[in-house]
């Protein structure tokens, strides 16, 4: 089973880090209320060991250059 890590951006920082996962499965989504729109998703930052919540809608994907 092939694993992929997505690094992503909090929007409005400078924070990078790499959606959280379990390998071989799908992120952890966790709701936070009964609109789905809520859920967010653990983010872990390597330069500071952390890992952090965030809700999707202030995620977004980093584009790594091609070459």
């Amino acid at each position: 089973m092939s694993y992929k890590f997505r690094t992503v951006r909090v929007r409005g920082t400078d924070l990078i880090g790499t959606i959280a996962r379990k390998h071989g499965s799908a992120a952890e989504i966790f709701e936070t209320s009964k609109d789905p729109s809520t859920s967010v998703v653990p983010v872990y930052f390597q330069a500071t060991g952390e890992i952090r919540f965030f809700d999707r809608a202030v995620l977004e994907d980093v584009v790594t250059p091609a070459g």
